[in-house]
């Protein structure tokens, strides 16, 4: 039992909670707000609208992705059954955060409220952060989902017929699109437990950028 305390706390768990209220506050404050992308090139294209719930959860998936990084993992990736089922648990979690804020930003707008679209979403970006996370480290993780989130913004906009296609829902939607999630969070936890949260080379990537 110390030895899994001991890793719990050092991939800093409890700093979990303090950035979900710090986010949710953000998502509760900021619900009225949306980024429309419309950059007029086909009259026959549609904009794109990214509200503010949708982007503040994939902020808090990539912060609790960073979080919760392993921080001894040179001892870790010596620990039996019990160290893979932290590193799947703590990457469970850390998928699962990102619904708290967008779910309280979703209900806090006006209008329709249907949470399927949002949830779909907010699990398919969360499962990207953390499958990448364990390959190529939080910090690039990060960067490239936001990378492919802004692809598929512009995307949407700039190619006509292309929304039934993407793996994320528009809004505003009445479905979610379920397929990638039910991939991704699989794979995701498979990874982590395999790598016991990090691969050696994204270990190594991570401690030459420090």
């Amino acid at each position: 039992m110390t030895t899994l305390r001991l890793v719990v706390l050092a991939r800093a768990v409890p700093r979990l909670a303090a950035l979900l209220v710090l986010m949710t506050g953000l998502s509760w404050t900021f619900y009225h707000t949306a980024i429309t992308i419309d950059l007029n090139v086909s009259p026959f294209a549609p904009s794109h609208t990214v509200p503010m719930p949708e982007m503040i959860a994939m902020i808090t998936g990539i912060l609790a992705a960073t979080v919760l990084r392993p921080r001894l993992w040179e001892w870790e990736r010596l620990g039996g059954p019990r160290v893979r089922l932290v590193a799947v648990t703590l990457a469970a979690v850390a998928m699962a955060a990102p619904l708290l804020p967008a779910l309280i930003g979703l209900y806090s707008m006006p209008g329709d409220r249907t949470p399927t679209w949002l949830v779909s979403n907010t699990l398919t970006i969360g499962a990207t952060v953390l499958l990448l996370s364990a390959l190529i480290g939080p910090l690039l993780a990060g960067g490239v989902t936001l990378g492919c989130y802004l692809g598929l913004v512009l995307l949407d906009n700039l190619v006509v017929g292309a929304r039934p296609f993407l793996p994320l829902a528009t809004y505003p939607a009445t479905h979610g699109k379920w397929l990638p999630p039910l991939i991704l969070i699989p794979l995701a936890l498979a990874v982590h437990a395999v790598t016991r949260g990090t691969s050696a080379w994204a270990h190594n990537l991570g401690r030459n950028e420090n």
